[in-house]
C-alpha cells in the first residue's frame, strides 16, 4: 500500500518525506477523535493508590454483605437474595429480591434484623431497606462514569443464604444509562447473589449484580451504583415509568452485546408497540438503526425518545450522532449543545461537540469544549491528548505542547503521546525537546517504525546527517519496504555524494511505489545538475 506522505523542506536541496504532522493532518486527527468518542465516556481517572489485591478487596468488602430473606403473608420463606450495607446504614438490593414480601428480614453475622422497604424503584430494579439495629458500613461508593472496559472487578454475594461467594473478572461492556453506566462483566455470580455488590479494584462499590439467563446463556450484569444513590429522588417519578422496561432492557442488551442489530430492531419494534411511551424503547431502537446504517429511521427513533424524555442528555447526544452520520452538521451541533446544556458534566457530550466544531473549522469552540472535558476527567490522558490536537489545529503550538505534556505525564508509557508531543515541540520551534520526545518514544517502543522516521527528519532539521541516516537504517530493519523512509534515506545518500547507494534505493522504490520513485528520480536529476553546474 502506498504511504501517504507530506514534503518538508530539506535545507537548500530537496524535500524529505514524513507522515503528515501539520494542522491539516485530518485523517490522523479524525481517527484519534473517533477512538475518544468510543472510550472517553468509560475512561477512569488514575487511581489514587495502587490497585488492591483480591485478598485486600475481600477483607474490606466482606463485612458489608447481608442475606435478604423474603417471607410471604403466612410467614413462610419464599425467596432469598443478597444485599449491601451502605454507609448510611440502609441496605441496598434488587427490587425483585423483595417482591411480594409479607415480611423482610436481614441476616448478618448469624443474627436476624427486621427490615422495611425505604425507597423502591421497580423500573431500575433497585431498592433500599431500613434495618433496625444494623450498623453502617465503611464502604466507599464508586463512579461508573470513570470505568473502562477491561478493568478488574470483583463480585460478592451470599447465594441461598450460604457462605459468601467471591469472584473476579473484567468489565466486558458498558452501556450509558441515566446517571451512570450499566455494567456487563465476566465475574460470575450465582443464583441468590442478586443484590450483592460489584466492586472495582480499589474496593469501591460500583454496582449491584443481577443474575440473568437468556437462551441458556448466563449474562452477568450490574446496575450502576448511581441508581442506589439516586433512590431518594425517584419516588416522585416511580409512577411515570414502565416497570416492564427492565425485562426488555435485559433482552436488548444481550442482542447489543452480540451485535445482532437486525434482531435488536425487531425486538425494539415489539417493545415500542407494547410500551409506546417508553423512551428507552425508542432510544434503543435508534441505536439499532444507527448501527445498521438506516439513518433516517434512527433519527426518527431518537426524535421520539427526546419527545418523551426531553431532559435526558444521552438521547440528544445520540440524535446528534445520527444527524452527523447523515451530514446534517448544523442540527448535529445543536443537538450536542442541547445535551451539554442539560448535563454540564456529560463528558461524552462535550467531546462530541468539540469534534463537530473541529469539522466545521471552529477551533476556538472546540478548545472551549475540550476544556470542559478535562474539567470533568482531569486524570484521563486521552482528554488532554485530544485537547492538544485542538490547540495544534488552531495553530496554538505552545498550548498544544502543554496539553500533550499533561497527557504524557498521565500516561508516560504511551509512545504515540510522546510522538505528538515531539511534533508539537517542532511546530513551536523547540527542536532539542522535539528530539528528546522522539527518543523517549523509542525507549518505550523500539519497534515503532514511524518514530524512527520522525526522529530522522528531526535530525535532518538539526543538520545531524549521520544520525539521520542511522535512524532510517534502523527503521528499515523493522519495515524494509517503508516508502517514506526509503525516499528519505536515498535523499540522504545523494546529498552526501553516495550515488550508488542512492540509485539502489531508487530501484527498490520503483518496485514499491512508481509515483514516489518518479519524484525521487526528478530530485536526483536536479541534484546532479546542480553539482555539475558548480564544477
Amino acid at each position: 500500500m502506498k504511504k501517504k506522505i507530506n514534503a518538508l523542506r530539506r535545507r537548500s536541496l530537496q524535500p524529505a518525506i514524513q507522515p503528515e504532522t501539520s494542522r491539516f493532518n485530518h485523517f490522523l486527527f479524525e481517527r484519534s477523535r473517533l477512538l475518544i468518542c468510543l472510550l472517553l465516556f468509560i475512561s477512569a481517572q488514575p487511581q489514587e493508590t495502587e490497585a488492591k489485591t483480591a485478598a485486600e478487596v475481600f477483607q474490606e468488602i466482606s463485612g458489608s454483605v447481608v442475606v435478604v430473606q423474603n417471607y410471604d403473608s403466612n410467614n413462610k420463606l419464599q425467596s432469598m437474595g443478597s444485599g449491601i450495607i451502605l454507609p448510611s446504614g440502609n441496605v441496598a438490593t434488587n427490587c425483585h429480591v423483595i417482591e411480594k414480601a409479607g415480611r423482610l428480614a436481614i441476616i448478618y453475622q448469624k443474627k436476624e434484623y427486621p427490615a422495611k422497604p425505604l425507597y423502591t424503584d421497580r423500573f431500575r430494579d433497585v431498592c433500599s431497606l431500613t434495618v433496625s439495629g444494623l450498623q453502617a458500613s465503611q464502604l466507599i461508593l464508586g463512579n461508573t462514569n470513570q470505568l473502562k472496559v477491561g478493568s478488574k472487578v470483583y463480585a460478592i454475594g451470599a447465594p441461598q443464604g450460604l457462605e459468601l461467594t467471591f469472584s473476579d473478572g473484567i468489565i466486558s461492556g458498558l452501556r450509558t444509562v441515566d446517571k451512570g453506566h450499566y455494567i456487563q462483566s465476566t465475574a460470575p455470580i450465582s443464583l441468590g447473589s442478586s443484590g450483592g455488590g460489584l466492586f472495582d479494584e480499589n474496593a469501591r462499590l460500583i454496582g449491584l449484580p443481577t443474575y440473568f439467563f437468556k437462551q441458556g446463556q448466563q449474562l452477568n450484569f450490574a446496575l450502576p451504583v448511581e441508581w442506589v444513590i439516586d433512590l431518594p429522588n425517584r419516588k416522585s417519578v416511580e409512577s411515570k415509568v414502565n416497570a416492564g422496561d427492565i425485562e426488555w432492557t435485559y433482552q436488548v442488551t444481550a442482542l447489543e452485546e452480540k451485535q445482532d442489530w437486525g434482531g435488536m430492531v425487531q425486538l425494539c419494534q415489539r417493545w415500542t408497540k407494547q410500551l409506546p411511551s417508553s423512551s428507552n424503547a425508542w432510544g434503543y431502537l435508534g441505536v439499532a438503526y444507527l448501527q445498521k446504517g438506516e439513518l433516517t429511521l434512527a433519527i426518527e427513533a431518537y426524535q421520539a425518545a427526546v419527545l418523551i424524555r426531553p431532559e435526558y442528555s444521552q438521547y440528544w447526544a445520540d440524535l446528534g450522532a445520527a444527524y452527523g452520520r447523515e451530514g446534517q452538521k448544523a442540527k448535529k451541533i445543536e443537538a450536542y449543545k442541547k445535551a451539554v446544556r442539560l448535563n454540564n458534566d456529560f463528558a461524552l457530550g462535550w467531546v462530541n461537540l468539540a469534534n463537530a466544531c473541529v469539522q466545521n473549522g471552529d477551533y476556538e469552540q472546540a478548545i472551549s469544549s475540550y476544556m470542559e472535558v478535562v474539567r470533568i476527567t482531569p486524570g484521563d490522558a486521552s482528554s488532554w491528548y485530544n485537547m492538544g490536537h485542538a490547540y495544534r489545529d488552531a495553530g496554538q503550538f505552545t498550548k498544544a505542547v502543554d496539553a500533550y505534556r499533561k497527557a504524557v505525564t498521565l500516561s508516560p508509557a504511551n509512545a504515540q503521546y510522546l510522538i505528538k508531543l515531539g511534533q508539537a515541540y517542532g511546530m513551536a520551534g523547540q527542536d532539542v525537546k522535539q528530539l528528546e520526545a522522539y527518543r523517549k518514544a523509542l525507549a518505550v517502543n523500539p519497534a515503532y517504525v514511524d518514530a524512527w522516521l520522525y526522529l530522522g527528519v528531526a535530525y535532518n532539521k538539526s543538520h545531524l546527517e549521520n544520525e539521520e541516516r542511522e535512524a532510517y537504517l534502523k527503521a528499515l530493519v523493522i519495515d524494509p519496504n517503508h516508502n517514506a523512509i526509503l525516499f528519505n534515506l536515498g535523499q540522504n545518500y545523494l546529498e552526501h555524494g553516495n550515488r550508488q547507494k542512492g540509485m539502489e534505493v531508487y530501484s527498490r522504490l520503483k518496485e514499491l511505489n512508481q509515483d514516489l520513485a518518479q519524484q525521487f528520480y526528478n530530485n536526483f536529476s536536479k541534484l546532479m545538475f546542480l553539482k555539475t553546474a558548480m564544477r
